[in-house]
């Protein structure tokens, strides 16, 4: 009850207070990677090692999310990722709100679809979870969303593959293993986003699948890593997702 009696806006500075202060104390915040985009030269040495496509489903606020999702690329795009740094989606692209220019999109609150201010970036926040699952990096922090909101004729990526971001509240967040610096380059079109990892010398690149399975409520979803067969696989993070609802897929 008290907690609703406080502003929503205060809420999130709290949160956001309280995250800055963890990461000084665990030493994440001086291996945050800051916002320095490479120009020049130095673009043509880092090449895509990594690239994922998706289309951008059409919906009445699809025009909204591309805006929104054209704002966030522009604060992750060429941004160099050093080994050891830690990448924070939200530490680069910073608060979306109206006078950043964002726009409402949709969005899951509560376990309801929603618009909301910014909405739309867990598509951006997602694509960045399966570069970094093919690319070997260590995945430190990715959030589900609570539903899946999608059927299987209308899912534009794996169950499994999302990860919902939520400013001051669910950050993505990788730490950077390689033994070589890397960039993250986006191309946004207005049907499709394709999302590619660039580095200056070839990396592997993992197969990774997303195994399901009905459980009571929902379905668990395996995120594995194929190693020399199809039956041979790591499990690199395992998530249940309670029964879509009609009406939030038909919204």
């Amino acid at each position: 009850m008290m907690k609703q009696l406080i502003p929503a806006r205060w809420r999130v500075q709290y949160k956001v207070i309280q995250r800055s202060t963890a990461d000084v104390f665990t030493g994440q915040r001086s291996r945050l990677v800051p916002f320095s985009p490479m120009g020049g030269s130095q673009l043509q040495q880092f090449t895509p090692q990594v690239t994922i496509a998706q289309p951008i489903p059409a919906t009445t606020l699809s025009e909204n999310k591309k805006h929104n999702l054209a704002l966030a690329v522009q604060r992750l795009q060429n941004v160099v990722v050093q080994p050891g740094a830690i990448f924070s989606f939200w530490h680069l692209v910073g608060e979306p709100n109206r006078a950043k220019g964002y726009l409402e999109g949709r969005t899951i609150i509560q376990n309801q679809l929603k618009a909301d201010v910014g909405g739309g970036l867990c598509q951006l926040s997602g694509l960045l979870y399966v570069l970094s699952l093919k690319a070997g990096l260590k995945v430190l922090e990715r959030h589900p969303h609570s539903q899946d909101i999608y059927t299987d004729a209308t899912r534009f990526a794996p169950l499994g593959s999302d990860a919902t971001v939520v400013y001051g509240y669910k950050d993505f967040r990788f730490k950077q293993t390689l033994a070589m610096p890397i960039c993250l380059r986006f191309e946004l079109s207005d049907r499709a986003i394709r999302a590619m990892l660039c580095a200056p010398l070839p990396i592997p690149e993992y197969a990774i699948d997303f195994q399901r399975e009905n459980v009571d409520g929902g379905i668990r979803v395996n995120a594995v890593r194929l190693l020399n067969s199809e039956t041979n696989v790591e499990v690199l993070h395992s998530t249940v997702y309670q029964t879509k609802q009609a009406e939030l897929a038909e919204a």
